[in-house]
């Protein structure tokens, strides 16, 4: 439940060093500790009873409010502790003689918040019967009836039903089961919930456990005759389907397989009922499927009763763990399981509509096929969602107005068949650790089915202070482990292109996104502002307000001076109004009016306007691309005392908004697309500063922001203080920077252009030692780009190139400039370089043996006259790893020579405005896995390519 997810969080944050000062300053330790103990006394009730059937029957029984309460009593707790920390400094000077007073009224307060807490315990404590008799119901219900509970949601029959758009799958791991290994393979299933794993095993097994030996074919299709299964002899010696279920009862599970396979079970104990199971199956061809494991630790206690045997024996298991199905077999890769695309989902929607035992689309009315596949769309491709929605749509009225006002008002919370959907993919969220559910909510923020910026993300989690500091890790390395967590439970998706190793931006599935606004809305943890008001009663313990809606809204954000995070995504159109009640946004009120146009000034209440307070709890401010709102700002000020995060990108400002304010804690700085010029000088001084994102246009005395991890578009002339303050950056793992502050020339041809002359004025004292030297030092760089453009007669020379690859972590280098002459032409030493991007570069001789021979790169990107010579040559076998190459620009281009062997896994291949390109692209020829070819701006004398790609099932985007 979020409620202890949140205590969890809290207490973790009051037991670290934060809280040293305060104790200090107000002489109050004893409460301060014993506040963090009635905190874990409270957060250890709450996992001990954090039984979803028991928060449902307490709802379903208007008992829920205990729960609020708790949650409100932390909250407060919470803004005492940041009350406190915001005023500490000020209280250190004043007068000695308020300390006494100043700690009474502290001591007071902390007081009465563990009154609260204590009330409340003891409020529920006379309750406990009931607690009682909810956890014996919920503890028999999985023990007593755990098979019967447990069949009816796993159940081999579930194939038996219209299965659509598996049938690849399906033949794929029939295959696996059939084939004959030298030992005990484990073949994995893996998918989100909902997504068909039980129902796709189901369909294999019943093929499978089928399939007879001898003169009969092993394939799934063969006939199965007409004979009892004792009367044959069958290709596996024992056959059983497990359910195992989140309530894994290791016996009783036991039990269920003997019964399948014919082996009696008489012992009450575990250890002896595997130790039977094993002899029984010892040398017996088997196949056992383990439905819906939950953990490592149940893989593991059934896995001891199946022996390893070398006779073709398989397991298939489904899991919404990637990490536990890789653990199993880690010589097998598993299954994952995708959501069906538009087709297949409409056709599985209209199956179900229509109670269909086949697939037929014809059977849809012509009227109802536009609504219905958008209602089928509405499903995100989920076969559980399709089913339900299917269901519902089955006993209603088959009428175009029918279907369109479902369509209108679809909300899965909306219908019970809606919310035993959100229930089943609870599942995943309630058996999150507590650190990890408060990191699920946040993605609520986010508009359903957009990508995320992984980056992005990962700051946001830390500046709303989810991350703890772990030893021996950044919290950024800390946060990137929560992230690959939650995408091995199957709750985040990464979008992975296939020419990258990486993946940069994630999503998350409609009903997950749904399910976590859910979880945030009910615990008042997150609102995400979705086109309905905010009423004053529900919005008055919001601390985190999303607004990302495309219409016109009317917004009520009471007593948001409490509000911790506010995200103001670009998708929002600036006509909507916010308005703000007595405690809101009071410095903002007049910047919101502004920016947000439905009404002028005078319709407002001007006691609203004139009230002077800040949101001084406020921890991130998201306010990409609203110009009108961020000019507002430039009037407002506020000392942002907790602030963490904060993104002006594209908001065009000419100044910064707050030249006044602290930012004692500001980690994130973004003013990409701006145009400030001046920071405020306590910037200069941030040891918390981790990410600067600049505009290419300040200053920055950077030599005190030791604990920088990113540094981005920040001017770095040669022979400046700025080039040797550089190396005391050791934190740093992204750099981006220029050379030059004019406008940028470069010569569009060399026609009338003396380039031996320019050779020879930019080789004069232009080594670049004292910037070599000051990249030498930065051993964390992870990528790197330099930009040294024409205009500043500075070649990016070798000594430069060569201090960054003495980096063993660098893994992306990016150039933008004139390099010297005999750049890359010799073996380049990249010990894990990934990308590579050369731009302007002007390299007349070809580096492509040389580039060719790094055994890491996975990019290439040879742009705007990188190259100046009319022929380049790759040796061969070259380009072993390479996944994606794109020429662009290269006005002398003529001829590509590809030896044989190379581009053996490139995927993607772009070119565009080669005007002098003449042959014909041999990298194609050899490129056996390209999977996208892009030509553009290409000279038309060129053959067609068409039925080339059309052959090897290329796409070609022209």
């Amino acid at each position: 439940m979020a409620e202890g997810a949140f205590l969890s969080s809290l207490v973790d944050r009051l037991s670290t060093t934060a809280l040293s000062g305060i104790t200090s300053l107000w002489g109050v330790k004893e409460q301060v500790d014993s506040l963090i103990h009635e905190l874990q006394a409270v957060e250890c009730f709450l996992k001990d009873a954090d039984l979803r059937e028991i928060r449902r029957q307490a709802t379903s029984n208007n008992n829920w409010f205990w729960l609020h309460s708790l949650r409100d009593a932390a909250y407060d707790a919470e803004d005492l502790i940041e009350s406190v920390e915001l005023h500490e400094g000020r209280y250190h000077t004043l007068n000695p003689l308020l300390q006494p007073l100043n700690s009474y009224r502290f001591a007071k307060q902390i007081n009465e918040i563990k009154s609260r807490f204590q009330s409340i315990i003891d409020g529920w404590a006379k309750n406990a019967s009931m607690l009682r008799e909810l956890r014996d119901m919920s503890s028999s219900s999985s023990l007593t009836s755990a098979a019967d509970s447990l069949w009816r949601r796993s159940s081999c029959h579930l194939g038996d039903d219209v299965v659509v758009g598996r049938e690849e799958e399906a033949g794929m791991i029939i295959d696996r089961l059939l084939r004959c290994t030298a030992h005990r393979e484990v073949v994995g299933i893996v998918g989100m919930g909902g997504v068909g794993k039980t129902t796709l095993a189901s369909l294999v097994y019943n093929k499978v456990s089928a399939i007879q030996t001898g003169g009969t074919s092993l394939r799934p299709d063969s006939p199965k005759g007409t004979s009892s299964r004792s009367s044959v002899e069958m290709y596996f010696d024992a056959c059983a389907w497990v359910p195992v279920g989140q309530n894994a009862d290791a016996l009783g599970l036991l039990k269920i397989t003997s019964a399948q396979i014919g082996v009696e079970l008489n012992s009450t104990q575990v250890a002896a009922a595997k130790n039977a199971m094993f002899r029984f199956l010892q040398h017996k061809r088997y196949l056992i499927v383990l439905d819906d494991i939950w953990t490592t630790e149940t893989w593991l206690e059934l896995s001891e009763a199946f022996p390893k045997s070398t006779n073709g024996s398989k397991i298939l298991l489904t899991t919404r763990s990637k990490e536990i199905a890789v653990s199993a077999d880690p010589s097998s890769l598993p299954y994952e399981l995708d959501p069906l695309s538009e087709e297949l989902s409409f056709q599985l929607f209209i199956t179900k509509v229509f109670g269909l035992n086949h697939v037929d689309t014809t059977s849809c009315p012509p009227q109802l096929k536009d609504v219905g596949h958008q209602l089928s769309k509405k499903c995100g491709g989920l076969p559980l969602a399709l089913v339900v929605l299917g269901g519902l749509l089955s006993g209603k009225e088959k009428q175009f107005e029918v279907w369109r006002n479902i369509l209108k008002s679809m909300k899965w919370s909306n219908y019970e068949a809606g919310n035993q959907c959100l229930e089943i993919l609870a599942l995943s969220y309630s058996c999150l650790p507590y650190h990890m559910k408060l990191c699920f909510m946040y993605l609520g923020a986010f508009k359903e089915e957009t990508e995320i910026s992984v980056s992005k993300l990962i700051k946001l989690w830390i500046g709303d202070d989810f991350i703890p500091q772990q030893d021996g890790k950044t919290r950024e390395e800390t946060a990137n482990d929560y992230l690959h967590e939650l995408i091995q439970r199957c709750l985040v998706q990464p979008l992975l292109p296939a020419h990258k190793q990486g993946f940069k931006r994630v999503r998350i599935h409609g009903l997950l996104c749904e399910l976590a606004r859910s979880e945030a809305r009910e615990s008042r943890f997150f609102y995400c502002e979705n086109g309905d008001a905010v009423s004053r009663a529900e919005g008055k313990y919001y601390r985190r307000v999303a607004l990302h809606t495309k219409l016109i809204a009317f917004h009520e954000l009471s007593n948001s001076e409490k509000l911790r995070s506010l995200l103001i995504f670009p998708g929002v159109i600036e006509s909507c109004v916010i308005t703000v009640g007595h405690q809101a946004l009071r410095p903002f009120s007049r910047a919101f009016c502004h920016a947000f146009f439905l009404f002028p000034l005078w319709g407002f209440q001007h006691n609203i306007l004139e009230q002077l307070t800040s949101m001084q709890y406020i921890r991130v401010l998201e306010l990409e691309g609203h110009e009108r709102l961020a000019c507002d700002l430039k009037s407002v000020q506020s000392n942002l005392n907790h602030l963490r995060y904060m993104s002006l990108r594209n908001t065009n400002l000419g100044e910064f908004p707050f030249p006044e304010s602290n930012f004692p804690l500001l980690q994130t700085l973004d003013i990409r697309g701006t145009f400030i010029r001046k920071l405020p000088g306590i910037l200069e001084n941030l040891d918390t500063l981790r990410h600067i994102y600049l505009n290419w246009r300040v200053s920055l005395d950077i030599r005190r922001l030791t604990n920088l991890q990113t540094l981005h578009g920040v001017i770095i002339l040669p022979n400046s203080q700025a080039e040797r303050n550089l190396m005391a950056l050791t934190n740093l793992r992204k750099l981006r920077f220029r050379t030059w502050r004019g406008v940028e020339y470069r010569p569009e041809s060399p026609n009338g252009f003396d380039i031996d002359r320019y050779n020879a004025q930019s080789s004069m004292g232009n080594e670049n030692h004292a910037l070599a030297e000051s990249l030498r030092q930065l051993g964390n760089l992870h990528s790197i780009f330099i930009m040294m453009p024409f205009a500043s007669f500075q070649p990016i020379t070798s000594d430069i190139v060569q201090a960054v690859t003495s980096h063993e972590q660098l893994h992306k280098l990016k150039l933008q400039g004139r390099v010297h002459r005999n750049l890359l032409l010799e073996d380049p030493h990249f010990s894990c370089i990934k990308s590579i991007t050369l731009s302007g570069s002007w390299i007349v001789l070809s580096p492509m043996e040389s580039l060719g021979s790094l055994t890491t790169l996975y990019e290439l990107k040879l742009k705007d006259d990188a190259l100046r010579c009319s022929e380049v040559s790759c040796l061969q076998n070259s380009f072993p790893e390479l996944r994606y190459l794109k020429i662009s620009g290269l006005k002398k281009l003529r001829v590509f020579h590809v030896g044989n062997g190379s581009f053996p896994n490139l995927t993607r291949f772009s070119i565009h405005d080669c005007t002098e390109f003449l042959s014909t692209v041999e990298v194609m020829e050899h490129a056996t896995r390209l999977q996208v070819l892009k030509i553009k701006e290409m000279p038309s004398v060129l053959p067609d390519v068409t039925d080339f790609c059309h052959s090897r099932n290329i796409n070609l985007i022209s």
